[in-house]
């Protein structure tokens, strides 16, 4: 699959950070055991959702993994340029599709979420990592399984319940494309 580092910069995509397409990716994390005890012999996995392009041209998906690749160095201060994220998945579709799929995988796998993990090793002054919610100790297996579960059209239309819910409660992560241009991670 494609690695990514912290240290490099998202490649050109085609298309215009106000279309209404985004990615539902999974990813996994590589470094941190090195650096953080706790996380030693985890497979760390990250399910996610990014606008398919950012301003600029880039691609929403490196854009995102980049960003938190980044947060998790500063937020845990690990150093510059060691953490690794390598693509496992991902689907395009509308907001509402790729939404509702990472929406029914984090609800349907909340016992695997490492969410507490990551705000208990924040080091002092810092801010636990953007999206630390949606990592979870799951085998790689095991993981791309759910993932590819969660596009099932009924799981669609249940993550679509939750995407509701938050969108009309305000909670953040459910943009819809013209909305919240401000929220990190789908901000221009």
């Amino acid at each position: 699959m494609i690695m990514i580092k912290s240290t490099q910069s998202p490649n050109s995509i085609d298309g215009s950070p106000f279309d209404d397409f985004g990615f539902n990716y999974l990813w996994r994390l590589h470094g941190l055991g090195k650096y953080m005890p706790a996380f030693r012999g985890m497979c760390i996995i990250k399910n996610g959702f990014a606008k398919y392009c950012r301003a600029g041209g880039f691609n929403g998906v490196e854009s995102r993994i980049i960003e938190t690749l980044r947060g998790i160095e500063e937020s845990l201060d690990v150093p510059h340029g060691t953490m690794r994220g390598e693509i496992l998945a991902l689907t395009t579709g509308t907001f509402d599709e790729t939404l509702s799929s990472e929406q029914f995988f984090h609800k349907s796998n909340k016992a695997w979420r490492l969410a507490g993990l990551f705000r208990d090793l924040t080091a002092k002054g810092q801010k636990p990592v953007g999206g630390h919610s949606e990592f979870f100790n799951m085998p790689e297996k095991m993981a791309k399984a759910k993932f590819a579960n969660a596009h099932r059209k009924a799981n669609r239309a249940k993550g679509f319940q939750t995407v509701s819910w938050k969108r009309q409660t305000g909670i953040h992560g459910c943009p819809t494309p013209l909305e919240n241009p401000e929220e990190r991670g789908y901000a221009l």
